[in-house]
């Protein structure tokens, strides 16, 4: 069953990942739609980063590339496997372009001590990516990267909470600002005030220019858990934009630690055998 983001009506989120974007049912709670003052804010994100997920988590997904004019490209499809290990949450990704071959493989790792990424191009040796410019598409004519999927900047340490507003829904706003001559220069995101997901996130260039928006668009419900279903990725610049639809999902199962491991991308990784359609 899906429902999109307008829509939503249940009580909590178990389980939502976007690129990453997990459900945080221990964020303390907020007031109503009342500004925060800068500490509270900040205890509110030290909650969102803080949550981790109850099991492992494998999603199959599909990603469409739209531009804005003419006619969409073939579906590129993908398999993505999430874990929290202690404070660290990891991500492995394995894409097939349109014809069904290997586009590339990732492993990212995310925690308060900063995020690391390796990626693996058609089955060659694995690489470490330069933070400096992670913005590698995750296949030929896509927009979405690893990065996007990661999102990193919810753990970058110069974070300031903006404001809380109405975005669709009540949200909680912050500005992360990067590493200076890293890229995105800044990215300004939404987290959900009531049900502690991140929703929206719009990166900037050193000069202040948008230059990608991640936007929350569907949930789905999985063995009574809510989940992330759709979210899409527009380019300020172009227009064009990617679609991301998750099509199954296996929960509550729990991965191999070699899952993880950046020498193994070259090489399948074992998917789980529960699979449920969304």
């Amino acid at each position: 069953m899906r429902t999109r983001l307008l829509s939503l009506s249940v009580r909590w989120v178990a389980c939502l990942i976007a690129l990453g974007c997990f459900a945080q049912s221990r964020i303390p709670s907020a007031p109503g739609l009342d500004q925060l003052t800068p500490e509270q804010g900040q205890a509110f994100l030290a909650g969102f980063r803080a949550a981790r997920l109850n099991s492992d988590l494998c999603l199959r997904f599909e990603i469409v590339h739209k531009p804005r004019k003419g006619e969409s490209l073939p579906a590129v499809k993908g398999t993505l496997w999430a874990a929290s290990h202690g404070s660290e949450q990891l991500l492995r990704g394995e894409i097939k372009d349109a014809q069904g071959k290997p586009a590339l493989a990732f492993i990212t790792v995310k925690s308060a001590q900063g995020s690391r990424v390796w990626v693996s191009r058609r089955g060659a040796a694995t690489q470490k990516i330069d933070d400096q410019a992670p913005l590698i598409p995750l296949a030929d004519g896509l927009i979405l990267s690893p990065f996007d999927l990661q999102l990193p900047f919810t753990h970058w340490p110069a974070t300031a909470y903006l404001t809380t507003e109405k975005r669709r829904r009540p949200v909680h706003t912050f500005d992360a600002l990067n590493q200076i001559g890293h890229e995105p220069a800044k990215v300004n995101y939404a987290i959900d005030h009531v049900y502690g997901v991140l929703i929206q996130a719009t990166c900037f260039d050193a000069n202040g220019k948008k230059t990608r928006t991640l936007q929350v668009e569907e949930f789905s419900k999985v063995d009574e858990q809510w989940m992330l279903a759709a979210c899409s990725l527009l380019d300020e610049t172009t227009r064009d934009a990617d679609l991301l639809r998750i099509t199954e999902a296996a929960l509550g199962g729990s991965f191999a630690p070699q899952t993880f491991e950046p020498s193994t991308l070259a090489e399948p990784a074992e998917q789980p055998t529960n699979f449920k359609k969304l």
